[in-house]
C-alpha cells in the first residue's frame, strides 16, 4: 500500500484531528454538505480547564461573530475563536442561539400547568369512570410541543454535528477538532498538512 493510500485509511478510520490553533485553517467548503461558502461562522473554545466539565455548551459555542465585544471579552477568557466558512442552508441563521435555548427553558414553565391539569383529568377520569380521551389527547398535545421546543432549543444543529470543537490547549497551541465528513477531513488535511494530524483520542495522543 502506497503512502499517500495509507494516509487516507488513516483519516478515514478516525475523526478527531489535532491541529496547531495559531496555524489552522478551514477548506473553503460548506463542512456539512461541501457546497461553496456563502457565509462566514464563528466559533469560540473555551480551555476545559477553565470551562464546566461535562457541559459541552461551555467548550464550544456557535456565533454569527456579530458581537465582536463578547469575541474580546471571550479570548480573556482563556478562550480562542476561529471563522469557519459555511454555505447559507447551514450558515449562522440556522445554528442555536441564546433565544432558541431560552424558549426552551420557558416551555418548562409556561407547559408545566396544563401537563399538571391533564394528568389530573385522567386521574379523575379514571377514578369516577369518566372518559379518558379528552385527558390523554390534551397531555399528548403538551408533552409533544414540549419535547419539539426542547429539541429546537437544545439539539445541535448540522453544522454543529459535522464539526465538534472538542477542546483546546493554549499551552501546546492546540486545538482538538471532531470532524465527521471524511471528505471534508480529507480537505482540512490536505491544507493543514505541515501542522495537523489525525489521533485516536486526547487521552491517548503522544507529543507532537
Amino acid at each position: 500500500m502506497s503512502e499517500d493510500a495509507e494516509k487516507k485509511q488513516e483519516i478515514t478510520g478516525f475523526t478527531l484531528v489535532r491541529a496547531n490553533i495559531s496555524k489552522v485553517e478551514f477548506p473553503e467548503k460548506c463542512p456539512v454538505c461541501l457546497d461553496e461558502p456563502e457565509d462566514l461562522v464563528s466559533v469560540t473554545i473555551t480551555e476545559r480547564s477553565s470551562a464546566v466539565r461535562g457541559d459541552e455548551s461551555a467548550v464550544s459555542t456557535w456565533a454569527d461573530g456579530k458581537d465582536k465585544a463578547d469575541l474580546i471579552l471571550a479570548s480573556a477568557r482563556s478562550a480562542v475563536t476561529f471563522w469557519v466558512p459555511t454555505c447559507m442552508l447551514h450558515g449562522s441563521g440556522k445554528l442555536r442561539t441564546g433565544r432558541a435555548r431560552f424558549i426552551a427553558w420557558a416551555a418548562v414553565f409556561v407547559l408545566f400547568y396544563p401537563a399538571l391539569f391533564f394528568l389530573l383529568g385522567i386521574n379523575a377520569a379514571i377514578w369516577y369512570s369518566r372518559p379518558l380521551l379528552e385527558p390523554v389527547v390534551g397531555l399528548t398535545v403538551v408533552l409533544v410541543l414540549f419535547f419539539t421546543l426542547v429539541v429546537y432549543g437544545y439539539y445541535p444543529r448540522a453544522l454543529e454535528r459535522s464539526l465538534k470543537f472538542i477542546d483546546i490547549d493554549r499551552a501546546k497551541n492546540i486545538v482538538y477538532i471532531d470532524i465527521m465528513n471524511d471528505e471534508y477531513r480529507k480537505l482540512f488535511m490536505d491544507l493543514n498538512a505541515m501542522h495537523a494530524d489525525v489521533i485516536h483520542s486526547i487521552e491517548d495522543e503522544s507529543p507532537k
